[in-house]
């Protein structure tokens, strides 16, 4: 298709669309115009969007933190990464107070684990 032809075909179909008829340069730059426009509206809804996801702080928004950490913990250790796992239970032990039994049996087991890797 010649491009004189779908040029002619865009503006046949925005004068029908609009009821305006612009041609020539005025009707390049309005069409410049309204596409930068859409660009950045886009650009705006993604940013804005994305800014939406930061809300995200901790381990609280996942549940409950000291699970998340046992969890994480325990992870490491069958990763062999002792020290990140060991990190993990140090953040648990600010509130070994408020563990559960259940909770505080397996923080042992695992502070055992990790001391049996160091210990060969």
């Amino acid at each position: 298709m010649k491009i004189d032809l779908f040029i002619e075909k865009i503006e046949i179909g925005f004068q029908s669309l609009t009821g305006l008829s612009i041609v020539g340069l005025l009707g390049m730059l309005l069409g410049i115009f309204f596409f930068s426009l859409l660009l950045y509206i886009i650009n705006y809804e993604k940013k804005y969007k994305n800014m939406s996801n930061l809300t995200v702080s901790g381990l609280s928004d996942i549940g409950d933190p000291v699970e998340a950490n046992i969890n994480l913990a325990r992870s490491f250790i069958e990763m062999r990464e002792f020290g990140k796992a060991y990190d993990c239970l140090k953040k648990i032990t600010a509130n070994k107070g408020d563990l559960t039994p259940k909770q505080l049996e397996r923080f042992n087991l695992l502070k055992i684990k990790i001391e049996e890797s160091k210990n060969g």
